[in-house]
This record gives C-alpha cells, structure tokens and sequence, in this order.
C-alpha cells in the first residue's frame, strides 16, 4: 500500500512546494489528522479503494494547519480532517474547496485509574458515570482543552449541577497533562481517544479509559475535496471518486467494524448518513 510509506514520510509540517509538478491523474493524495489511522483505519480504507479502482493512494499526516496548508498549495486533492476547524470553514468560504462530507465520528473517552474507585467502567452512559464520580467526590481533572472542557461541562449540567467543590478540579491541564494529574490522585478525566492511545504507548500508566456510544463523546471527521484551480491543480475526479467511495454503505459499515484490542465496541462511528442522501 503507498499510504503507509507516504505517511511516514511525510512529517506533520510541509516540506517544500509540492504544487509546481501537475499531479498525476492515477493518485489521489490524502491529507489527514492523526487520529484516521488510529487501528490502522486509513491505510485500510485506502486500500480497499486501490484494490477497487485504478487508482492508488498517498497519505500525508499532519495538524489540521498543516493539512490545509497543502490544500492551498494544491499538495493534496482532498483532506480528511474533524469537521467544524477553523481551517475548514476558512478553506470552504474562500470557495477553495467542496462543501465537507461527514465521514465518520471519533471519541472521547473518560479515563480514570484502573482500579476503577467510583465503579464507572461498567456503566455505558457518560452521564450516569460522571453523576457517581460527582457523588463518590472523586478527583475530576478538568481538560482545559476546548472540546473535552464542552463535553465536560455538558456532563456536569446533565448530571444536575452538582456542587463542583472539592472533586471537580479546574487549574487550565491540558491534554497529557491533565491525564498525568489524573493518574497522580486517583481520579478522571476526559479526552480523545487517538492523543489517548499514543500517550499510553509512551507511558504505561495505571489507566484504562472507555468509550461510550453517546453522540456527546463523538467528534465528527468529514471530507473536503479541493477545488481545482490554474495556480492549485487536482485530481478532482480521483478525489470525488475516493470520497464517494468512503461515503457508500459499504465502507461505511467497515468503518464501524474496526476494533482496538482496548475496547470492546467500535472506535469509529459511521455518518455518511448526515449528509442529506434522499
């Protein structure tokens, strides 16, 4: 598969001005997060896309800064990135590229220690497990992340409000460290589940983090093809066709089917279905 190769070779900023050459007209070139090949999901898609069409597939990772920074420089034909960015809406009303297709959902997740001392593990709502860790007051570091600090205020509002004093810890922690926090005294904390996984693999901690079904733990991740251009030209129908691709029922159910030997349901949740298919 070219994806694999093209991933690690590519780093998350951009290297030189891959726009002077014409692209070629049997690659498409992807550019996407990190979080798209958490279980290998995108080198899997991609192939599966190279093995029904004639065409091949490269894939460069980086920010969602770096992606687009592709984009407009007509380095990719279409990018995969959370819907909703800052970059997305300023690459789409600047007319550089099609209106974003939802493609899949990612998580957050609640992690805490794994001996589990509020017994949330078990329960398979966010809400519920966030009212028992309020009424046990157990530590709750607050992610000062924008997305984790939504999901964490949504909880604490769904859950009633409870009196935030003494458990629900809020000092601006951010990602890792706010993980570290919650590890150091016992407690919990929210964040992605991709950042999450990696952060594990360099620390081994004595964590474990689950995943829920409820839409407010789900992050959505949507196509943007790029609009070509004399000065920023694309493989527009490679890039219609690969979105097309990912988009169809089929692909949209082996999206749901993967699986991270952490968890025992999926990681990715198919929506293809909000895009207005009648």
């Amino acid at each position: 598969l070219m994806g694999t190769a093209a991933a690690a070779a590519i780093p998350s900023t951009l290297v030189g001005n891959p726009a002077a050459a014409q692209p070629s007209t049997t690659t498409v070139r992807v550019g996407t997060v990190q979080a798209l090949q958490t279980g290998g999901l995108l080198d899997e898609l991609a192939a599966a896309f190279e093995a029904a069409s004639e065409y091949q597939v490269t894939i460069s990772i980086g920010s969602h800064a770096a992606v687009f920074t592709q984009a407009r420089a007509g380095a990719i034909d279409i990018a995969l990135t959370h819907f909703g960015v800052d970059q997305v809406r300023e690459f789409v009303s600047e007319g550089l590229g099609r209106w974003p297709q939802l493609l899949l959902s990612t998580g957050f997740v609640l992690i805490g220690p794994s001996s589990d001392p509020a017994g949330v593990f078990r329960i398979d709502e966010p809400v519920m497990a966030f009212r028992k860790i309020a009424r046990r007051r157990l530590p709750f570091i607050v992610n000062d992340l924008a997305q984790p600090r939504f999901v964490t205020d949504t909880l604490w509002y769904a859950a009633g409000q409870p009196d935030r004093q003494g458990w629900l810890i809020d000092t601006g922690l951010r990602a890792a460290a706010a993980v570290e926090a919650a590890a150091a005294q016992g407690g919990y904390t929210i964040w992605g589940l991709h950042p999450f996984l990696m952060f594990q693999e360099q620390r081994n901690l004595d964590i474990r983090a689950v995943a829920y079904t409820d839409s407010l733990m789900q992050r959505g991740i949507a196509t943007v093809v790029v609009n070509p251009d004399p000065a920023r030209p694309v493989n527009l129908d490679g890039a219609l066709a690969l979105e097309r691709f990912l988009l169809a029922p089929q692909m949209q159910a082996r999206i749901r089917g993967v699986r991270h030997p952490d968890f025992d349901r999926p990681i990715f949740w198919p929506a293809a279905i909000h895009n207005g298919n009648e």
